[in-house]
């Protein structure tokens, strides 16, 4: 070989093809047009694979002056579909920049508060919908909330427009959505490309072709770069060879097999790379880099690899944009088959699975996280669960974090308010894991996220699994060195898990159990020499023993726990405190100088924590101290400024559908209305407390409230 040729020069050569996604669809685009101008807010744009559903969908949105565009690219394998629960999440945390609540219900009704303000135009893309449907057009018993975001979606006092490209029908008769019908294109259409492309062709092999394939477009994109490729461009010569074939072979998924043998013959290496290319998803992230591809050559020399690239694309076996490649659906489908046939399948995810944890150093945004996790499908679809694991829990630096941890995608995910998208991710896996050290570790993450999600109970069994793991992971590595960074790293996630599960047995109302659990805690942060932990515990103790349900002695108590915490917090070294620790050492103190009687000490750390809070730009800790300055000033009687700090509380904690906290504020509420004399008012809150511990399943915490309700 002469010269190299570098990606950008690759897509200079091959940007005559790119001109071609969009072709002969002027009729279509004035078809939508006018379904649009009836009102209608949900298209599905039904039609074979192949015909253009996506390209036609990805131009009308690109060009109807949409101010936000909103996609969701269906999983192709009906295992591996994201919950809507998921796709909404996202949508509200990395589009409009809002909390998702912990409750689909309330997110949902965020999107649509999002979707009805005026001055903005949302188009939305739902591609390849039918891998979630059953033989009835129904969505499977999994993704049955996908009905209840169309029916939003359909909202009539919405802003937006949805198309949703599908093969089969939809059968959900509580959707109101029109239904189009895309054709493949007319034969004019098929000869403007050929001449586009500088093919020529007798009128009767074009007609034939035509008709064989009725004209779908991908076919005549293969089949032009075939002629191009290996025929010389001489169409008639093409047809002659293969005119018995293609004509009783006339379909895309026909054809597609049909390139697949040829290359097979012609071009071994091109033919492995398109099998290989079948593991990536093309889905949470559409496309890959050329690198992404180069990372499946493996078996070919570095100066080479871009004439492999370069094949499949002159077929039109690859599509790209932008130094970015994906598959279309059908192709993929092909090579996925056979590559799973094949002895590469395991070898081929695992590259791409490295690829992937290299290319993201850093996860600063959503996108990053969603890339850093593709290595996780990757793993799981050859049943590497325990590789699958250590994407999730492998530690990256944050340019976001104002004390220079690092976290995990658990983490990550958790920053980003997409809980639910990773937790999914986290149980999918726990019961395969083996390994007693990654359990430890996972499964006190996904405790904190099913805490987080008000699952409490599930969230302390998790935390105690951990715990019996931890223990487990450290009696059989007694011998190891005492400085082993894993037993470390075990032994603090013990205590982490045993102070998380004491805080979901307070908010449950099981205070005795909560004391008896961080007194554990004091215990094992002394006899391990984990001081961070050992002043939370006593922080945590301090809170409780100050509360005015406890006697004075107990007061007492508090005030010597909580001096001893602050006395030790403050001789810890930097680099063991965590942007956590700081926003809740302050939260805390609030609420203990608070519950002493020591007002003007609460008011000025609530600020602190306010502050710090906006800071990081974490919600939830802000909300808990807007609601210790209610409280406060309730204590003082300035009950007109509690009231204005609970409502405030309760806007920032229903954005993210903090049950537990949300029921504290209410019963708060509740109680600085009763104060009042305000009956109404406070039984009306109370009531809303009442309900929220029932979603959490807290009756201690029910019957507290009833019996503050019958005084």
């Amino acid at each position: 070989m002469s010269n190299s040729i570098s990606s950008t020069q690759l897509e200079e050569n091959l940007k005559a093809s790119n001109n071609i996604y969009f072709f002969g669809r002027e009729k279509a685009i004035a078809d939508l047009q006018i379904l649009v101008k009836q009102g209608t807010k949900i298209i599905l744009i039904q039609g074979e694979g192949g015909v253009g559903k996506t390209v036609l969908s990805c131009q009308y949105l690109a060009t109807q002056g949409f101010d936000v565009i909103l996609d969701l690219w269906m999983a192709k394998e009906t295992q591996n579909i994201t919950n809507a629960r998921s796709v909404v999440e996202e949508w509200l945390r990395r589009h409009f920049q809002e909390e998702p609540a912990r409750d689909f219900g309330i997110s949902l009704e965020r999107l649509r508060m999002q979707l009805r303000k005026p001055n903005r135009k949302v188009g939305i893309l739902i591609d390849n919908l039918e891998p979630a449907l059953d033989g009835n057009g129904k969505f499977i018993p999994a993704h049955r909330d996908y009905v209840e975001l169309l029916r939003v979606l359909a909202d009539a006092s919405v802003h937006c427009l949805t198309l949703i490209t599908s093969r089969e029908r939809l059968g959900e008769s509580a959707v109101n959505f029109q239904n189009y019908r895309l054709p493949g294109l007319d034969i004019s259409a098929w000869e403007q490309f050929l001449l586009n492309q500088n093919l020529s062709v007798e009128p009767r092999c074009l007609n034939a072709m035509h008709l064989a394939y009725s004209g779908n477009a991908k076919a005549m994109r293969i089949l032009s770069g075939t002629i191009q490729k290996d025929w010389s461009g001489d169409s008639n010569n093409f047809w002659q060879d293969n005119e018995n074939n293609l004509l009783i072979q006339g379909d895309l998924e026909n054809l597609v097999v049909n390139q697949f043998n040829r290359l097979e013959q012609l071009d071994p290496q091109a033919y492995k790379l398109l099998c290989r290319l079948g593991c990536y998803r093309y889905q949470d992230v559409r496309s890959i880099s050329l690198e992404g591809i180069f990372s499946l050559l493996w078996d070919v020399p570095s100066e080479e690899r871009i004439y492999v690239v370069k094949a499949l694309c002159d077929r039109s076996l690859i599509d790209f944009y932008k130094n970015e490649y994906w598959l279309h659906s059908v192709i993929r489908a092909e090579a996925i088959k056979r590559l799973r046939a094949s002895d590469e399948w395991e070898f081929a995810n695992e590259k791409a699975a490295e690829f992937w944890t290299a290319s993201v150093e850093i996860v600063d945004d959503i996108e990053d996280a969603f890339k850093a996790l593709e290595a996780y499908h990757h793993y799981v679809a050859i049943n590497e669960f325990e590789l699958a694991c250590q994407v999730i829990l492998k530690d990256r630096p944050t340019t976001l974090s104002s004390m220079g941890e690092t976290e995990s995608l658990n983490y990550a995910f958790d920053r980003f308010g997409l809980i639910q998208h990773i937790a999914c991710k986290s149980a999918a896996i726990i019961d395969k894991i083996e390994n007693e050290y990654s359990l430890t570790i996972l499964s006190s993450y996904l405790g904190r996220h099913y805490h987080h999600l008000g699952e409490i109970k599930k969230a302390i069994e998790l935390y105690q699994i951990s715990i019996e793991k931890g223990v487990n992971y450290l009696r059989s590595h007694s011998q190891d060195s005492a400085t082993d960074k894993l037993c470390l790293k075990v032994g603090q996630q013990n205590i982490i898990s045993l102070l998380c599960q004491s805080t979901c047995q307070l908010i449950l109302g099981e205070t005795e159990a909560a004391i008896k659990s961080y007194q554990e805690v004091e215990s094992l942060a002394e006899a391990t020499n984990y001081p961070l932990f050992l002043a939370f515990a006593w922080f945590s103790l301090a809170v409780i023993y100050s509360n005015k349900d406890f006697a004075e002695h107990d007061r007492e108590k508090a005030s010597a726990l909580f001096a001893k915490a602050d006395r030790l917090y403050r001789q810890l070294p930097t680099a063991i405190l965590t942007t956590w620790s700081h926003v809740y050492s302050l939260y805390i103190a609030g609420i203990v100088y608070r519950n002493l009687g020591e007002n003007e000490n609460s008011l000025a750390i609530f600020a602190q924590t306010l502050s710090y809070a906006d800071k990081i730009q974490c919600i939830q800790p802000k909300a808990q101290a807007i609601n210790g300055f209610a409280v406060l000033y309730r204590n003082l009687e300035n009950f007109e400024t509690a009231i204005a700090k609970h409502d405030e509380a309760i806007e920032l904690l229903a954005q993210i559908g903090a049950k537990s906290d949300l029921a504290e504020v209410y019963y708060e509420k509740g109680l600085t209305y009763q104060q009042m004399g305000d009956i109404d008012n406070s039984r009306t809150n109370f009531e809303a407390a009442i309900l929220a511990y029932e979603q959490i399943d807290a009756p201690k915490q029910v019957q507290k409230i009833r019996q503050v309700m019958e005084n």
